[in-house]
């Protein structure tokens, strides 16, 4: 009885005839004892009893060869990446894939293929770039008269009924099913939700997803779903929520909270979710609203304290020029007369962004001079008949030469640049900062109390201690002298014993405003700047959640707290999120953070780089949160074992939280871009497929849809 012959791996690295190495179109079949050839799409052929001689028969067949030279008379498909990786024609089970795998390694197509794998490269493009499904309408035949020489630009065949078809059938659906199987492998996720009115006239509900990443080793927010409603009442969105999880087969016990902003109509959904999650055993993480919106809405309670109106002031100057080229231009030329003067557009203040008004403030400022000569001088010598009862002129004319409008101008920029910008600027980030919110809520709050109290009731209090200061209290306030109207710029300042010492230093730019002013409008402006600082305040102690335990606690996750004395603290962390670790898991957890605590900790897992510049200051880039807990993770014991598995489970979950919403709101103008004016037929089934095929590709190598690796059915 002949000896049965298993698949070789070292046939792999021989050639054929040509030099050509045969692992280009050759893989072991199902079985041990069979092979396959990619470039032909053979089923398992048999080499149990010819050995290496079945493989050379096969490639010395006539098919075989003229599947060689098609691929010889065409160009190669060779994709790089910075990640080598192995690649495959085919799979095991399923013949008809086409794989576009970013490999250092060139990979033979047949024709017909590389066909198709340049159609499937400009669907891509056209989702990343926003091109419309008609712009693709003899695309064909500009590839044709630009390559003449290529005989894959000959056959290329995109118009937009097909690039539609294929967008919302192909593409769309299975990056769409990648992800599931993604979500469906974690212990965790994170939902967050937005919705927006879109060029539709439709609410769009976007969901996005925060998971951790095996794959990429930390904690990835992805697009998942949008769903287009009439009606947005809360039971409404809980049933298209749960129905998209039923029809993805995802368990809604899976999830740990809702990312959310503070609508009634949302707290009410987050209620509906955890009731039905209660019934299954579980439950989700309350944390409360995005924070971001807490910041800008403490930072609006403040303003509306008084009746300035700054926005107002910001607003019509920006609406006088804004359907005016002519205007426009007037304005140019007034400002080239400046000569160092060099910004010369306004900007609009969106209601919604109220400390985004110190940017609209701060451009006005800028051409304060300009425009008082375009307004008080160029237009009444240019059009003194047409500005005759003109109220919008006489308003902005009356605030250009007041110096009360100038100083709260300038007290609001203060505000905005010195006190709200760093925090709203830093948790915009994508990258997980759950573990220092409470850390930066606590500075923020202290830093606005230390504006107009005196340092005795405020020293040495943090977090919540701060939510039981009685600020109205007459003997806690500064006097008008030492009150905080404005600091230099470019003041930096990180640490709150810092703060202090740096805010002692007040600037003269507010302050030299006020000899401008009358002894009454002095006094009704530093009484009003009180009332700013109690608005805030008052919005703070009733909405930032400093009294939160489980947020404090979530410090713990920075490196500088590994501490064995805090063993308690991650305990307690571990007991707050639903669901995840059973009884024996929290045991083991203790011992595994005391061992945690005296690991040697490489310095490169928490340093990114570090510089010192001409004047001798050190600057210093940190790795994300997840990248050095990762690099923990990864630690094994002496038997190759992970040391820290129980640590591992909850820390991943936990880095998921989310800090704030700005993940989704940036969708919004994605959105804006994908469903413009002229393309407000498109369906939801498009919407999704393209807004999932965006956020595939903008997360890929560079963000270029050649470098997306995808396995795509064909």
């Amino acid at each position: 009885m002949p000896q049965v012959t298993k698949f070789k791996r070292a046939w792999l690295s021989r050639r054929d005839d040509n030099g050509d190495e045969l692992n280009l179109w050759l893989k072991q079949g199902s079985k041990e004892t069979t092979f396959q050839c990619t470039l032909c799409k053979t089923s398992d052929l048999d080499c149990a009893n010819q050995e290496y001689s079945a493989i050379y028969q096969h490639m010395n067949t006539k098919n075989h060869k003229a599947n060689k030279n098609s691929l010889k008379d065409n160009s190669l498909l060779a994709i790089r990446t910075l990640k080598p990786q192995t690649v495959s024609i085919a799979n095991d089970n399923n013949s008809g894939i086409l794989v576009i795998d970013n490999s250092q390694n060139s990979t033979l197509l047949p024709f017909n293929d590389q066909i198709t794998k340049a159609e499937i490269v400009w669907a891509l493009t056209v989702a990343r770039r926003g091109f419309t499904y008609n712009s693709c309408d003899g695309i064909g035949e500009v590839f044709k008269s630009m390559f003449p020489d290529s005989k894959i630009a000959q056959q290329f065949n995109m118009q937009s009924k097909k690039i539609s078809y294929v967008m919302s059938h192909g593409i769309g659906p299975y990056f769409h099913r990648e992800l599931v199987k993604k979500i469906k492998s974690r212990e965790k996720f994170v939902l967050c939700i937005d919705e927006q009115t879109n060029n539709q006239s439709k609410k769009q509900l976007d969901l996005l997803v925060k998971f951790w990443s095996n794959d990429d080793g930390l904690v990835v927010t992805r697009y998942y779903k949008s769903i287009l409603l009439g009606h947005a009442q809360a039971s409404v969105l809980q049933s298209a929520i749960c129905d998209a999880f039923k029809t993805d087969g995802i368990n809604l016990k899976r999830l740990l909270m809702l990312g959310r902003d503070n609508p009634s109509v949302n707290i009410t959904l987050e209620n509906l979710i955890d009731q039905k999650l209660k019934k299954l055993g579980s439950g989700l993480l309350f944390l409360g609203s995005c924070n971001l919106h807490v910041v800008h809405n403490g930072f609006k309670a403040g303003l509306s304290s008084t009746s300035w109106y700054v926005e107002n002031v910001c607003t019509d100057i920006y609406s006088w020029f804004k359907q005016s080229p002519a205007r426009k231009e007037d304005l140019a030329d007034v400002i080239n007369d400046f000569g160092d003067v060099v910004e010369k557009t306004l900007l609009y203040f969106t209601i919604t962004r109220w400390v985004l008004l110190g940017k609209v403030i701060s451009r006005v400022l800028e051409l304060w001079d300009p425009l008082n000569e375009y307004f008080l001088n160029f237009l009444p010598r240019i059009q003194k008949s047409q500005l005759n009862k003109n109220e919008k002129y006489e308003k902005i004319k009356s605030n250009l030469t007041s110096n009360v409008v100038k100083i709260r101008l300038q007290f609001v920029l203060f505000l905005c640049e010195n006190i709200f910008d760093r925090f709203l600027t830093w948790f915009q980030q994508e990258e997980p900062l759950i573990h220092l919110l409470y850390r930066e809520l606590s500075e923020l709050f202290y830093l606005i109390l230390a504006q107009f109290l005196k340092y005795d009731f405020i020293v040495g209090k943090s977090g919540g201690d701060l939510c039981d200061i009685d600020f109205k209290l007459n003997e806690k306030q500064l006097n008008s002298k030492n009150i905080r109207i404005g600091i230099c710029k470019n003041i930096t300042y990180f640490f709150i014993f810092v703060l202090i010492e740096t805010l002692s230093f007040k600037g003269e730019r507010t302050r030299k405003q006020l000899n401008a002013l009358t002894q009454q409008e002095r006094e009704d402006f530093f009484k009003d700047i009180r009332n700013i600082y109690h608005g805030i305040s008052k919005y703070f102690k009733l909405n930032l959640p400093l009294k939160n335990s489980f947020i404090r606690d979530l410090q713990i996750l920075h490196p500088s707290m590994k501490n064995a004395q805090d063993v308690d603290q991650i305990i307690r962390v571990a007991r707050g999120v639903p669901d995840l670790l059973i009884d024996n898991e929290i045991d083991y957890l203790r011992n595994e953070w005391l061992a945690y605590c005296i690991e040697v900790i490489d310095p490169k897992w928490i340093i990114k780089n570090k510089q010192t510049d001409s004047s001798g200051h050190e600057h210093i880039t940190y790795h994300r949160i997840d990248f050095y807990w990762n690099n923990i993770f990864e630690i094994t014991t002496t038997n190759g074992r992970p040391k820290y598995p129980v640590l591992t489970k909850l820390i991943k979950n936990i880095l998921i939280i989310s800090h704030g919403n700005a993940d989704v709101e940036r969708g919004f103008s994605i959105n804006e871009n994908i469903i413009s004016s002229n393309r407000s037929l498109l369906s939801q089934l498009s919407i999704n497929s393209l807004r999932t095929t965006y956020d595939t590709v903008k997360n890929s190598n560079g963000g270029y849809s050649h470098n997306v690796c995808a396995c795509l059915t064909i």
